[in-house]
């Protein structure tokens, strides 16, 4: 299993695929809306991955799961335009 995870983590740090840059952004701790996921997707690996795609790769629970990882999602409520805002990140799965 230690191989595995570790084949995993290379994937993740040279990604090459939607999934593994969606994983590389979003676990490094801090939350991101899927515009910002999106942005940082462009900077750092030049790849464009529009934020329905985004949203898709974030809702597959078992792929996330499978890469070590959980989804963690927080809302924030704009009182002005009566919209929600959604925040996303991954956490590594912890075996207790």
């Amino acid at each position: 299993m230690a191989k595995k995870i570790s084949e995993m983590n290379m994937q993740i740090t040279n990604p090459k695929s939607q999934q593994e840059r969606v994983i590389a952004v979003c676990s490094d701790g801090q939350y991101r809306t899927l515009e910002a996921i999106q942005h940082e997707i462009k900077q750092r690996f030049d790849q464009f991955d529009t934020t329905p795609a985004i949203s898709a790769r974030l809702r597959e629970n078992s792929a996330l799961f499978r890469y070590g990882f959980v989804k963690e999602k927080r809302r924030t409520f704009n009182l002005k335009t009566g919209k929600a805002c959604y925040y996303y990140r991954l956490t590594r799965v912890t075996h207790e």
